[in-house]
């Protein structure tokens, strides 16, 4: 059942889609797959609905619970043919977006646009940063992180006042740097969809909406950024190679 205009589409955590096809792939899920396995495989409590719901919808469960085919080859997959049979499963699913859209070439804002139809409308952007976080493990979206960031220092010594570029020099932080970093075009794909579903300026919103965002916001978090070791402890490793 590929995503439909005008008809629900998901719009669950991408990383909780890929941790419910890595263990079924490499540890095996009981069957039928339902809110008790979820549960069990560590998806948070706030995500099993919506993501039961998108493995439906993305075919890779039927109504019962069960694995699709899709599901059954997308496990037996070797991990040298895993991201075509990832690419050929996402453009089945999302066949009517990519209709419109190729993900390498076209920018967020025109991704965006191809989801205007789908339901439920305040989710969108959930369905976007799902979509596109989905397309990054198949390799359909370049790295972002790969792009050269421009070089702050020279901007700062042109437009900061000598005394602002003091305290940025002492502090060995260039401000300008932190900025770049979290400009939409250089955050991952799943953030940046992720944050474009904060209320406008000068709204509110629940309080169940808030940690519902919160607790999406760490689990996408995560599967942008991973945690590594810390940085005594990974020099203390480049040392040792080094000898």
């Amino acid at each position: 059942m590929p995503v439909t205009a005008n008809k629900p589409a998901p719009y669950t955590s991408p990383s909780a889609v890929l941790e419910v096809i890595d263990r079924y792939r490499n540890r095996g899920l009981q069957k039928p797959i339902n809110r008790d396995v979820m549960g069990r495989a560590g998806i948070a409590d706030g995500l099993i609905s919506r993501t039961l719901q998108a493995l439906q919808i993305l075919d890779l469960i039927d109504d019962k619970g069960m694995p699709t085919q899709t599901f059954e080859a997308l496990r037996l997959a070797s991990e040298a043919e895993y991201k075509k049979r990832l690419e050929d499963w996402l453009k089945s699913a999302y066949a009517d977006v990519f209709a419109f859209v190729d993900p390498i070439k076209d920018d967020e804002t025109r991704i965006r646009d191809a989801f205007r139809s789908y339901h439920p409308v305040a989710q969108q952007p959930r369905m976007v940063a799902l979509f596109q976080g989905l397309c990054g493990a198949a390799g359909l979206i370049p790295d972002r992180a790969d792009k050269a960031m421009p070089s702050p220092r020279p901007a700062a010594r042109q437009t900061m006042p000598p005394s602002a570029q003091k305290r940025v020099a002492a502090a060995h932080q260039p401000p300008v740097r932190t900025a770049a970093r979290h400009s939409s075009g250089d955050l991952p794909a799943p953030l940046a969809g992720l944050l474009a579903s904060l209320p406008p300026d000068g709204e509110g919103w629940t309080k169940d909406a808030r940690d519902k965002f919160m607790a999406t916001f760490e689990t996408v978090l995560d599967f942008c950024i991973p945690i590594v070791k810390s940085t005594r402890e990974k020099e203390g490793g480049d040392q040792k190679t080094a000898a």
